[in-house]
């Protein structure tokens, strides 16, 4: 498909979970990819859903982007900011997206940014559906225990122009740093066995040496260095990324057609 010939919408969809209320938004590329397998794309703490309102022009099909609770459109709820609570949140928003009682395979393909990932690995641990691919961006397979210091500097901060402030209510994120912890989840990978593609970014954190030599050890997995991208690997080029999701589920496509 050429890319520059689908005219892409979105549409806003929210769902519940405990007492969080979390948005997603439904984008479509407007042509008969949309009836593939969609991508669920769990983006990272200083992002937001909008920031990626087009983003199916470059992925090729329909594509669930989620705002994580405390972010974006999405609530802040009072408590339940755990590594299974947001696990949670994709687990309600993916039955909310994808139902399988509509005669659907239920089958998904997974992209993530940044500590995005640690959640999504924590959902595609428990669920049941059949993931078909996955994509990291930058993170590695494990959750990163955070401290309440990073918390002050990352609110302090600005994001693709405007303050985290404004893009993350302050209670959520700094409990969700506080409800952090330390937890290997490179497992995941090797119990999947999908296609899967892993980008580390020129900046020396939150991918180590070390997490990217644990990468290495897991058989199938393919990795892109971004030479000279900042943690933001959105922004020199925003579809190299997504282009690699394209790739990678249009490979668990195949891997798994009937």
């Amino acid at each position: 498909m050429n890319e520059a010939s689908v005219s892409t919408t979105h549409t806003s969809r929210r769902v519940t979970n405990g007492d969080a209320t979390i948005h997603y938004l439904d984008c479509t590329t407007g042509t008969g990819a949309d009836a593939l397998a969609p991508l669920v794309f769990v983006p990272g703490m200083s992002c937001v859903a909008h920031d990626y309102a087009s983003i199916a022009e470059h992925t090729g099909r329909r594509t669930i982007v989620i705002d994580l609770r405390g972010h974006g459109l999405s609530s802040t709820s009072q408590s339940g900011y755990r590594l299974d609570d947001h696990a949670g949140d994709i687990a309600a928003v993916v039955d909310d997206a994808v139902p399988v009682h509509d005669g659907g395979s239920g089958e998904i393909h997974v992209m993530t940014f940044s500590r995005g990932t640690c959640y999504t690995l924590r959902w595609c641990e428990l669920t049941d559906r059949a993931v078909r691919s996955i994509t990291i961006g930058d993170y590695p397979g494990r959750e990163i225990p955070m401290t309440q210091l990073v918390a002050d500097n990352f609110l302090a901060g600005t994001w693709r122009g405007t303050p985290v402030a404004s893009r993350v209510d302050e209670t959520a994120l700094r409990a969700t740093f506080a409800q952090s912890a330390e937890r290997p989840l490179w497992h995941v990978f090797t119990r999947l066995a999908v296609p899967t593609a892993v980008v580390r970014s020129g900046s020396p954190f939150p991918v180590t040496d070390d997490d990217w030599s644990r990468y290495a050890a897991i058989p199938g997995i393919r990795l892109i260095r971004f030479e000279g991208s900042p943690h933001d690997i959105f922004r020199h080029d925003r579809g190299r990324f997504a282009g690699l999701a394209r790739e990678s589920a249009e490979l668990g496509d195949r891997q798994f057609e009937r």
